[in-house]
């Protein structure tokens, strides 16, 4: 009779946890605090486990933290889901969010320069994982044919962020893209004034609002010419200047002592745009990598 009267709850508990599901990392926190009513006794000892040991769970896969705690990963993966993500990986980029340092404030004083190594080799690792979960598979790929098919491309970005164009505008000049970015803000946003809607311009920026980017995402809105930004998750206002965006996590404060897993995470998504672009035009970029390198080996002759 018990198992009878219980299986509507259950019903019901799935419903809503399938519905979270659907909805992902957009659910507020009181909705999310409000399915704590609905948490077993196994859930209620994953979350315990995870308040206090939030390192162990940002450093451990599902499997490892379910021997960790003592229950089995199918319910840690219950428990995510009930509380509202789509998967183990999400969460643990909302925790790694909710908890994060940038890697100044973890420097202490009296750390040897063994510590700081191993501070910043986690801090960058966790970055990139916490990327990877941010990255649409569909919208990379549409990025990766526009930087194909682009008659030329124009790069736009500031300070660290110009960092990030100078690797771009390197790495698609040696195989043969007609691509232009220039470090003086002016001088780029004077080059728009030939472009048309068969080019494509990107625009870097950690913050999402640098002011010279979103003139230059102006212009093009107003010429229909397509747009890609690399911006920190959240919503800017370069997001509704731009065709596609990519989004690094935000963890690093408005006041840094440097750029350096914005930086990095920035410079990861162009490796991964360059390696596709590469995949979709292998032997034409062969043929231009082949040539580079024999022009530049003279030199070192």
């Amino acid at each position: 009779m018990k198992s009878f009267f219980l299986k509507p709850l259950y019903s019901v508990v799935n419903f809503i946890s399938i519905l979270y599901n659907e909805i992902g990392n957009n659910i507020s926190q009181k909705g999310r605090d409000s399915m704590k009513k609905f948490l077993t006794a196994t859930d209620k000892k994953i979350e315990e486990f995870i308040a206090k040991h939030s390192d162990v769970v940002l450093s451990s896969s599902i499997h490892v933290l379910a021997d960790e705690i003592g229950v089995s990963s199918s319910s840690i993966s219950k428990y995510i889901k009930k509380i509202g993500f789509r998967s183990y990986s999400r969460f643990k980029v909302n925790l790694a969010q909710q908890n994060s340092q940038s890697i100044d404030e973890q420097i202490d004083k009296d750390d040897s320069i063994k510590t700081i190594q191993s501070k910043l080799i986690k801090t960058v690792t966790r970055s990139y994982e916490m990327t990877i979960e941010l990255i649409d598979d569909d919208t990379l790929d549409r990025v990766i044919d526009l930087l194909k098919n682009a008659n030329k491309i124009y790069t736009f970005g500031v300070g660290a962020s110009g960092l990030v164009c100078s690797d771009i505008y390197f790495k698609l000049s040696r195989i043969g893209k007609n691509i232009v970015y220039h470090t003086d803000s002016h001088i780029q946003l004077a080059s728009l004034s030939n472009a048309t809607e068969k080019d494509l311009v990107i625009g870097v920026s950690y913050s999402a609002n640098t002011r010279e980017v979103n003139a230059a995402f102006e212009i093009a809105k107003q010429r229909g010419i397509p747009t890609v930004s690399i911006t920190g998750q959240g919503n800017g206002n370069l997001d509704a200047l731009s065709t596609y965006c990519l989004k690094v996590p935000r963890h690093e404060k408005s006041i840094r002592s440097a750029a350096i897993t914005s930086r990095n995470d920035s410079l990861f998504l162009v490796d991964l745009l360059y390696l596709g672009l590469l995949q979709k035009d292998e032997r034409r970029a062969n043929d231009i990598l082949e040539s580079s390198y024999k022009l530049t080996h003279e030199l070192r002759k």
